[in-house]
């Protein structure tokens, strides 16, 4: 039986054999991702939530750096609604500050990437320094009084997870998606928001570059699971 929230291969292959009604679908979402696998795998088990022919999810990883994200998401949204015959609802760009302030030209283009993204009405998910932030809130609390390397974030999130039975010898492998099937199974989602909430209220009056710790990844997923709970509603 496949774990709660993942797509296992079988469904996955169904899914993509299906012909897209496009018509059948009132909103097209699409999020665009600086990840090019762990990422877009996260959202789409996301999937498995969906009812048939409401919300048409489309996670596509770049392998791009904030700037170049939301670049590709424009010619990603074009690419969608071309397919669509319609416009699409919502555009989400996550993309990760990494170590962007080292280099000025970086700093400049992370900036600029929010800058582009609200003139093209598309809605940012950050995190400074990395996604894996948000995952390792599924677990632990995290104080914002102090920065965060992305090698701790990594260390904490294996160290996290190694402290559950049978995942005693898990090893972190940065870019692989078993950590995402880990984090389904084992994280907790709702304590993961009520978390990134705390220190995104924490953070408050920083800019973005400057916040570390912090991550928005948190309202994408409550935006995501309130589409969902509308597209589920059955009137009694």
């Amino acid at each position: 039986m496949a774990k709660r929230g993942i797509l296992n291969k079988t469904e996955l292959k169904e899914r993509e054999k299906r012909p897209i009604r496009w018509r059948k679908y009132p909103h097209l979402f699409l999020i665009v991702c600086e990840g090019g696998k762990t990422e877009p795998y996260y959202f789409k088990t996301f999937e498995k939530h969906i009812p048939e022919e409401t919300i048409f999810l489309r996670a596509v990883g770049t392998g791009n750096s904030s700037k170049g994200v939301v670049e590709q998401a424009i010619i990603e949204r074009e690419k969608l609604a071309n397919e669509a015959y319609k416009s699409v609802d919502e555009v989400w760009v996550v993309f990760d500050k990494d170590d962007a302030e080292k280099v000025p030209a970086n700093a400049v283009r992370f900036t600029d990437a929010f800058k582009i993204a609200q003139d093209e009405r598309m809605r940012v998910a950050y995190s400074n320094e990395v996604f894996e932030l948000w995952m390792l809130l599924h677990f632990i609390e995290i104080s914002s009084q102090k920065p965060i390397p992305r090698a701790d974030v990594y260390s904490s999130l294996e160290t996290a997870i190694k402290s559950f039975e049978n995942y005693e010898l898990f090893v972190y492998e940065h870019g692989k998606t078993g950590i995402i099937d880990a984090l389904i199974e084992l994280g907790n989602e709702a304590k993961a928001i009520e978390r990134a909430e705390k220190l995104f209220a924490e953070q408050k009056g920083k800019p973005p570059i400057d916040a570390n710790p912090s991550t928005t990844a948190h309202i994408l997923v409550k935006r995501l699971r309130e589409l969902i709970a509308w597209y589920s509603y059955t009137p009694d």
